[in-house]
């Protein structure tokens, strides 16, 4: 029998944490007889905190309190020959990884989403102990998945591989049909140095005398709505390994358009790529005025397709 022992990340509000560990496995049992989920129980019985976090990050006191919990449930297993354990996020916390020094297992997978050497990162204070501690722990994965070859690049490990993303669920992130798209340019990114230049921001609303837009929203179907309402979305992230802000504006019939840098060469054609404030705000002024700008086709489109027969006939062949 081939059992899968998956490792999620903690499902927090509103990132898409909170869906990879539902729908990821329910895409995995159809390439392995037995998918076991560590910290499913841990989920049930905080039910009402598990997605609280009052940060624009994953409260971290909760991912270590999920994933210590997550340690001691594979404690608990009998591991065999033909098991495959994949780990869903190296990184963060990054606790995981020392327990197979214990308790190894045949067959080893992860993803790695950032690492300490992304700038304005979470370990940014500690990056050069962490960046120490990813490499040791990188090699104890057969292969380790990566969302862009700019992510790849950025840390060079010899046992990865580009399988880019899965697509957010039909059900999850959708068009709301609005008949009126009202909000010409909004910005859903986290609004952290990291992942919001306030100062491109600014420039586009002094030069276009439009405001940028952010709201909160509680849930994907307010998320959903937001976008299907608005006409652009504007991302203006430092540093980025995939941004799934990019489907999901998409999938609602919302343009993205984004830097010329990073991973986004490998998502976007360059139509909708700029290179400085004032490319920007040249696009966006043509963006607003064409009424029959379509969409674009994801670069990678085909790869984020085919993410669970790729990652999973790799960890069943290997």
């Amino acid at each position: 029998m081939r059992r899968l022992i998956f490792v999620p990340q903690f499902p927090a509000n509103m990132r898409y944490q909170s869906w990879w560990f539902h729908t990821l496995p329910s895409m995995f049992k159809k390439y392995f007889d037995h998918v076991v989920i560590l910290g499913s129980k841990y989920v049930e019985d905080e039910v009402d905190n598990v997605g609280y976090s009052n940060e624009m990050f994953s409260p971290i006191h909760k991912a270590i309190d999920f994933e210590t919990y997550q340690m001691n449930e594979y404690m608990e297993l009998t591991i065999t020959p033909n098991d495959t354990l994949f780990l869903a996020d190296i990184s963060f916390p990054g606790l995981f990884a020392n327990i197979l020094y214990h308790k190894p297992c045949k067959k080893t997978y992860a993803f790695c989403h950032a690492t300490s050497v992304n700038k304005y990162d979470y370990f940014s204070d500690v990056k050069d102990s962490k960046k120490r501690m990813e490499i040791l722990h990188a090699s104890m994965f057969k292969t380790v998945f990566f969302g862009s070859q700019y992510s790849l690049d950025k840390v060079g490990w010899k046992n990865g591989k580009v399988v880019y993303l899965p697509e957010p669920p039909s059900n999850l992130i959708y068009n709301t049909n609005e008949e009126k798209r009202d909000i010409d340019i909004i910005s859903v990114c986290r609004p952290t140095p990291q992942k919001v230049t306030l100062r491109t921001e600014r420039y586009v609303e002094k030069h276009l005398g439009i405001r940028v837009q952010r709201q909160h929203v509680s849930n994907w179907k307010e998320y959903s709505k937001l976008l299907s309402r608005s006409k652009i979305l504007l991302i203006t992230t430092k540093e980025d390994t995939f941004n799934y802000t990019i489907l999901d504006a998409i999938r609602c019939g919302c343009i993205p358009i984004v830097p010329d840098k990073l991973c986004f060469p490998e998502i976007l054609p360059s139509y909708w790529r700029y290179r400085n404030d004032e490319d920007l705000v040249m696009q966006l002024r043509q963006m607003l005025k064409d009424n029959h700008l379509i969409t674009p086709r994801v670069i990678c489109q085909d790869k984020i397709v085919s993410f669970y027969d790729t990652i999973c006939k790799i960890m069943k062949e290997e």
